[in-house]
Order: C-alpha cells, then structure tokens, then sequence
C-alpha cells in the first residue's frame, strides 16, 4: 500500500451553477462552502494539508467571497484540522456550521435513495471513499 496523507479539502461552489438551486446550504449569494479530511495519496510531503478547489469559470469576486467564507469556516471551527478522515463541514445558510462523519454504511445508506447514474457513480466510488476515510475515529471526533 503506498503512503497516504490526511489533508483538508475545502470547496466552493455556486448552487444554481450545478442545478442545485434548492440546496439549503446554499446561502443569500449562491454559494454553497464545504470541507471534508480524507486519506488521500501521497503526493508531495511539503504541500499545505489544506487544498482549496473553486470552480474555474467563476469571477474574481466570487472566488474572494467563497475564500473569505472557508476562511471564517476554519476560524470558527479549528477542530477539522486536526480532525480524523471521515469529517465533513458544511457552511449553513446562517453562516453556522453542520458536521458529520462519513462513513461507508452512510454512503450506503445515500446511495439507496439516489437513482440511476448518481447512485451507480456513489455504488462505483464506494470502495475509494472506503480508502480515504476512517472506519474507526477517534471519539474526540465523533459528532
């Protein structure tokens, strides 16, 4: 098996963009900010433990306004940092934050109420998320 790293991905997307208008997340602007810590592959052992995504296409102005709101996500919330693989955030619409653990039994359990090709796309991921996050958290990081 070959090293892995636990990093902090974060991501930054506009709702309506990605016909997800109705998404509760999404806030008065659109947007929709979430972070999740998986085990990924190792790929350099001097990159940041926090990776940033942004949809390409977006405007500058945009882009600042969903990197100042995952900026005030990891202030108020400076656990997930240190948090275990399997931890998910997401922003409210209020500017609170949700957390969960991923784990494979709830992948599942998502993947059961979704149909045709969103849940043969979750049913074919399943055995890499299974990689990435971690079965057994510490109970620190249990939510």
């Amino acid at each position: 098996m070959s090293e892995r790293q636990i990093a902090l991905y974060m991501s930054g997307l506009n709702a309506e963009s990605y016909d997800r208008a109705d998404d509760p997340a999404a806030d008065a602007d659109g947007h929709v900010i979430s972070a999740t810590v998986l085990r990924r592959k190792a790929v350099d052992a001097s990159l940041v433990p926090v990776r940033v995504r942004v949809g390409h296409g977006v405007s500058a102005e945009t882009a600042a306004s969903m990197l100042r709101k995952m900026a005030d996500l990891i202030e108020n919330n400076p656990e997930m940092l240190s948090a275990m693989p399997g931890f998910a955030i997401r922003r409210a619409a209020d500017g609170s934050a949700i957390k969960r653990r991923i784990t494979p039994e709830g992948l599942m359990q998502v993947a059961q109420q979704l149909e045709g090709d969103e849940r043969e796309r979750l049913l074919d991921m399943l055995e890499q998320i299974r990689e990435e996050i971690t079965e057994e958290p510490r109970p620190e990081d249990m939510l």
